[in-house]
């Protein structure tokens, strides 16, 4: 209830005095009263009877309705939901959820990096593009600044009534990132690689399962549908590009040309569940077991052809060691022949040194035989006949051929390791430019960082500073509206007074002029 004076009076209304010295019309309702009495009245509400005030309010209630009605038509009446989920594995692997907007309602890490790299990333009120490129500039840290990597992508619908299709999120996210590796890594975009697709719910459900991202599970898959000896442990504790480096296998999975479709994952899914996948990977090591060494045939021919050489080698030697004994026209010396042996690098036994000896003389009686006409006598030295002679030139001629051809070789040796020499520095010079690119991008890095911190340090300070004028604003304002109201009300108070003064002369005038009359 509130009081107030009566100022004035109507056939239907009063009007009241506050004590905060405001004027109010109220409803008179048969109410009996004068002016200047202090009386008690409701606060004035809406007549509902009134036909002005139903008629607005059914108004007003129509088009709340309308408004319900078309929001629910479209789809945004509540809260959004969540129709796709894209799975993005670096080495840190997260996944994010999308509304029909493409807009992101949740992102999460599906690993202790991928926790690591969402800290800081505002997503709410953006789309998966700007969230997509936050990640990636927040992965140069540490798994995309290594000049290498592998990085899978994967879409998955979960309400197939939505108008989203995950195989073009996948294809732009792929464009996306392989931009991004263009320009932040121009020189080593080569080095990484970046395969995207769409996965069926049934692939994601099974990866959820086993605690992998959906991209990784999939992978899993077509490696093992290839005959890759891959474990769920390896997928889970390795990075792709540490899997795909192992086992080369699996970097052949997720090439373009094998990156497998919905239905295949689906197919593969099933697969997995019946054992099928593990018969294909014990077939091909079973087959891998049973297959000849390719090289195993090369390698005995090499070494057979090598101990014949050999052995044509130390008949020569031999050979030449028997006509020299007999050209001397004396008799056989054990120590000569044991260093004959010994120079052509041939060591035999007792019985092979006398099997020799026994040739020895019989060759050096049938060479007195057929030589003794021209044979200069039993003095003459070694190598002094014609074919003694020439059989010497043969043997020099082996010899240098020999030495020639391990001089090529060492030379060829020496080029390859030449060679490699260079490539080892050509790859430790590359090896200090990425590094050194690394660091420049680091400090960059840590140069925008700095900055950002300092834009927003400033940006607090100036809020701080706005929000400190603003509320000396207010207060100088509210100080003057109390001040004004004070003011009012001394004035309301004083005419209310003058009023009253004013009434009651009046009603001691009428009093005398009652009294007068009587």
């Amino acid at each position: 209830m509130n009081k107030g004076i009566v100022m004035q009076i109507t056939s239907k209304h009063l009007i009241i005095m506050r004590a905060d010295g405001r004027f109010e019309r109220v409803s008179r309702r048969k109410r009996t009263c004068q002016i200047g009495e202090e009386i008690e009245y409701d606060k004035p509400g809406v007549n509902w009877r009134s036909s002005s005030v139903a008629g607005k309010s059914a108004i007003a209630a129509a088009v709340v309705f309308c408004l319900v009605v078309f929001a629910s038509f479209n789809g945004k009446l509540g809260s959004p939901e969540i129709v796709a989920y894209i799975t993005m594995d670096i080495n840190p692997s997260v996944e994010i959820g999308i509304d029909v907007q493409e807009n992101v309602l949740e992102l999460r890490g599906l690993n202790e990096d991928g926790n690591l790299l969402i800290e800081a990333v505002e997503f709410k009120g953006r789309n998966l593009e700007q969230v997509t490129e936050r990640l990636l500039d927040n992965a140069e840290r540490e798994a995309l600044a290594k000049g290498e990597g592998e990085i899978v992508i994967a879409s998955t619908v979960i309400l197939p009534d939505s108008k989203v299709n995950d195989e073009s999120i996948a294809e732009r996210l792929k464009q996306q990132v392989t931009k991004h590796i263009e320009t932040t890594h121009p020189q080593q975009a080569n080095q990484y690689q970046v395969a995207a697709f769409a996965a069926p719910k049934e692939v994601r459900e099974a990866a959820s399962q086993n605690g992998v991202s959906t991209g990784k599970y999939s992978v899993y898959l077509n490696a093992k549908s290839s005959g890759a000896d891959v474990t769920l442990e390896e997928i889970k504790k390795e990075s792709v590009l540490q899997i795909a480096k192992n086992k080369p296998e699996v970097a052949q999975s997720i090439q373009p040309s094998r990156v497998p479709t919905k239905s295949d994952l689906k197919q593969l899914v099933e697969e997995e569940k019946t054992g099928e996948l593990d018969k294909k990977v014990n077939e091909k090591k079973g087959s891998a077991k049973n297959s000849p060494d390719p090289n195993g045939k090369n390698q005995t021919g090499a070494k057979a052809g090598k101990g014949q050489t050999q052995s044509d080698r130390d008949g020569k030697n031999s050979q030449s060691g028997t006509r020299n004994g007999t050209s001397s026209g004396g008799k056989d010396d054990p120590k000569k022949t044991t260093s004959s042996q010994s120079k052509n690098g041939n060591s035999r036994d007792d019985d092979d040194d006398d099997d020799d000896r026994k040739g020895s003389r019989n060759t050096r009686d049938d060479d007195k035989k057929d030589n003794g006409k021209t044979s200069s006598g039993s003095g003459s030295k070694p190598g002094t006949s014609g074919s003694g002679g020439s059989r010497g030139r043969d043997d020099d001629d082996d010899r240098k051929q020999e030495e020639v051809k391990r001089g090529d070789e060492a030379k060829r040796a020496e080029e390859a390791r030449k060679k490699a020499e260079e490539q080892r520095k050509k790859q430790e010079a590359e090896r200090k430019k990425q590094e050194e690119n690394r660091k420049k991008q680091e400090e960059e890095r840590k140069k925008q960082e700095e900055l950002r911190k300092k834009q927003e340090a400033e940006r607090k300070k100036a809020e701080e500073l706005k929000k400190q004028q603003e509320e000396e604003a207010s207060k100088k304002k509210e100080a003057e509206r109390k001040k004004q109201e004070e003011e009012k009300r001394k004035k309301d108070e004083a005419e209310r007074k003058k009023q009253e003064a004013e009434r009651k002369k009046q009603e001691e005038q009428r009093k005398r002029t009652e009294r007068s009359d009587d």
